[in-house]
């Protein structure tokens, strides 16, 4: 793959961030009336984060989280794209290894809703739909449904982390493997030192 233009590579990594946000970094709690939130995702923790569309593998991806710091690793034929989400410094680089070049963009907190993956819908409930296994996981199956939009959710029934989200449509599933619970280097969430930095303009954060 030739040399990406550095606005396009944003537009493009921007919806794996907004997923990876809403999923990672928004806890559960207080979710609805039907059942108690069937996990709770300690603060830090890393994860290889596969998403398929329509049965490809689109993307694969590494994920850390540590607090409210997110690092983002895609990883697309040759290149490696790199995302850090630094909600503490409002600030979110988009690293280009291969041009030791780092795109600095601002991040605005718009307040995501505590609910996984249903922005804006604070009231959602989970309702249990059986069991399942998953890659070798059992598994509870919940329905996570709110107002405007509805995941189904597969949660490892011993060490209580979501192996597998699905809207209900089935078109496209995001997997979770080799999950490890604990810190993360802090150095994971700090720009490569010289490589060269552009600020790019964007009107919104990551909602």
């Amino acid at each position: 793959m030739g040399h990406s233009n550095p606005q396009a590579i944003v537009s493009m990594r921007s919806a794996a961030l907004i997923a990876a946000f809403l999923w990672a970094c928004t806890l559960p709690s207080g979710f609805g009336q039907e059942t108690k939130e069937p996990y709770n995702l300690p603060d830090r923790f890393s994860v290889v984060q596969t998403v398929q569309i329509d049965g490809r593998t689109t993307l694969v991806q590494h994920l850390y989280r540590d607090g409210d710091k997110l690092r983002l690793e895609s990883q697309e034929g040759p290149e490696t794209q790199i995302i850090v989400l630094r909600k503490d410094r409002k600030k979110v680089y988009t690293i280009l290894p291969a041009q030791k070049l780092i795109l600095e963009s601002s991040y605005r907190d718009t307040g995501s809703s505590p609910n996984l993956g249903l922005p804006g819908e604070g009231g959602a409930s989970w309702l249990f739909q059986g069991k399942e296994t998953i890659r070798g996981h059992s598994c509870g199956k919940y329905l996570a449904k709110g107002a405007r939009r509805s995941l189904y959710v597969w949660v490892d029934e011993t060490d209580k982390y979501p192996v597998r989200v699905a809207p209900v449509d089935g078109k496209t599933l995001v997997d979770w493997e080799q999950y490890q619970a604990g810190p993360q280097p802090t150095d994971l969430f700090e720009p490569p030192a010289g490589y060269r930095t552009m600020s790019m303009s964007f009107p919104e954060g990551p909602r």
